[in-house]
């Protein structure tokens, strides 16, 4: 019995999905800079809703305020992430965002970041994409990335890390 509550209190070393929605390899991105890996490896998630949560813990690191389509987060674990929702979506200059985040604020996995208005994006001919990129750095951790599974924002574990 002491080992259920051992168990239930040992603490996963993953990435939960940023969205609910389909998860697929960043490989099968709409645009070729997250495609080609440029910038990192990660997910993409095809979102059946709006809210994008804290796949970790961590700290916001950065922000993109005017526009709210991009975040960064320092994560518990050492690397930095950053969420990109959408592609082109910079130009939408904020309209169909609403964040709940600063620069500098500490989070917890499953806490909401930004809403977002996938319909409305969708509307201006834009993709609603959100990608999960694990930004390149010496002091990265292997990973192994589930895709081709339905996800639940904040809980879907997406990449579990090997420390």
């Amino acid at each position: 019995m002491l080992g259920f509550f051992n168990k239930k209190n040992k603490k996963e070393n993953a990435l939960r999905a940023a969205v609910s929605g389909a998860v697929v390899p960043m490989s099968e991105a709409s645009d070729e800079t997250f495609a080609s890996g440029m910038l990192g490896n990660g997910v993409v998630i095809h979102p059946s809703d709006g809210m994008v949560t804290a796949p970790c813990d961590g700290e916001i690191t950065v922000f993109m305020e005017d526009s709210k389509h991009a975040v960064g987060l320092k994560t518990e674990y050492g690397f930095d992430l950053l969420l990109h929702i959408g592609i082109d979506t910079v130009s939408l200059e904020g309209q169909g965002f609403e964040s709940f985040i600063k620069a500098g604020q500490k989070v917890k996995t499953g806490d909401q970041l930004i809403r977002f208005d996938k319909e409305f994006i969708e509307s201006k001919g834009l993709c609603a994409d959100v990608i999960m990129i694990i930004m390149d750095s010496p002091d990265l951790k292997p990973m192994e990335y589930r895709t081709g599974i339905q996800a639940v924002g904040g809980e879907t574990i997406v990449a579990e890390i090997f420390i």
